[in-house]
């Protein structure tokens, strides 16, 4: 995984988000530099992560197979039950991880582990 990750990960968090971006934006201000910041908020960025990605990059992480069959099963054939005035309504999902289960945190490093470790300039952190 890649050290550009501080949610879902053991010992780091938005502090250490804010300490690091403060230690490269710091050094460059003092010397008058122009510092641009982009943020991203992914809108539904659990409900639509893509099951393919994630188990590509499990793949790309070389994850035991027995984790990665076991993440494929958790994958296929899931369906959402909707029930109102005793009438039900059965769909297919066929992406997104659900909210509160134990496997959200890693299946959302896996999915943007590529992303964080896209080559960037030199004056990027």
């Amino acid at each position: 995984m890649t050290k550009r990750q501080f949610g879902f990960t053991p010992q780091k968090n938005t502090i250490d988000a804010a300490i690091e971006a403060k230690n490269f934006i710091e050094p460059v201000l003092e010397s008058r530099g122009v510092v641009i910041i982009t943020s991203l908020d992914v809108k539904g960025a659990f409900d639509a992560a893509s099951w393919q990605s994630i188990l590509h990059g499990l793949k790309e992480l070389n994850c035991p197979r027995n984790l990665y069959n076991l993440s494929k099963g958790y994958f296929s054939y899931r369906i959402a039950v909707m029930t109102t005035n005793n009438v039900s309504v059965k769909r297919r999902i066929t992406k997104g991880c659900p909210q509160g289960s134990s496997c959200l945190p890693g299946f959302w490093n896996v999915h943007y582990n590529s992303l964080l470790n896209l080559e960037l300039t030199s004056q990027t952190p």
